[in-house]
């Protein structure tokens, strides 16, 4: 279903031709005019919020295109100059941490999301489809700490991830399913609180990211299998 609610979303957009910056009409009105749930529009606006497609802020609505730096949190050293293994470097550093302690606070529904995740990963025909769930797998472990101050920063290191020269490309099919396999991984543990096993299995995960994006090929995963 959410799949289609997305295909109905782009092109409502496609047909009212917004651009970047463009605001969209308010859930209600919008999930109206698309025949959904307000809850199945949220879903699938929250899909492309995390593949920096739409940004939303409280009291502001709905609007197409990565969140303008003025209602961004930023951080100078990742606004100019970051190369892909810098990103790959800082996540290596702050995920596993977060999955640590997302492990304790994830709800029934936050778990059920991510194995959502896990499940679209794995089925993912292509890239492009592997990036939406990918990013939001990841911006949804972040959330799921309830803290503010963490999510606002998993907020900044997605946005970066979205830029095309920043994409840790997934081409070949087999690296797909490796790291979806993972992925289900981190969320075994999650269901299972164990905070130490999450990020175990999360700082495994981003090894392998590491690894081939060094490498600069799909095939590097293949060393940590």
């Amino acid at each position: 279903m959410e799949n289609s609610v997305l295909d109905g979303l782009r092109r409502y957009i496609a047909d009212h031709q917004l651009r970047d910056g463009d605001a969209l009409p308010p859930e209600r009105k919008l999930a109206d005019e698309l025949g959904v749930s307000r809850r199945e529009l949220r879903a699938a606006l929250a899909s492309l919020e995390a593949a920096g497609q739409v940004w939303r802020g409280v009291g502001r609505g709905t609007y197409l295109g990565a969140r303008p730096l003025k209602f961004a949190p930023t951080l100078r050293g990742l606004r100019a100059g970051a190369s892909p293994a810098d990103i790959a470097e800082m996540r290596l550093l702050f995920e596993p941490a977060l999955a640590e302690l997302a492990a304790t606070k994830a709800s029934r529904d936050d778990l059920l999301e991510l194995e959502k995740c896990a499940r679209k990963n794995a089925a993912a025909k292509n890239d492009d489809e592997w990036q939406q769930w990918d990013h939001r797998f990841h911006l949804l472990i972040g959330q799921a700490t309830r803290n503010p101050a963490l999510i606002a920063l998993m907020e900044v290191i997605n946005g970066m991830r979205v830029k095309p020269a920043l994409r840790e490309k997934t081409a070949a099919q087999t690296t797909r399913q490796f790291f979806a396999q993972q992925h289900q991984a981190i969320v075994s543990a999650m269901k299972a609180r164990d905070g130490e096993a999450a990020a175990r299995a999360m700082r495994e995960h981003l090894l392998s990211v590491q690894g081939r994006v060094s490498a600069g090929r799909d095939d590097a995963v293949d060393s940590h299998a």
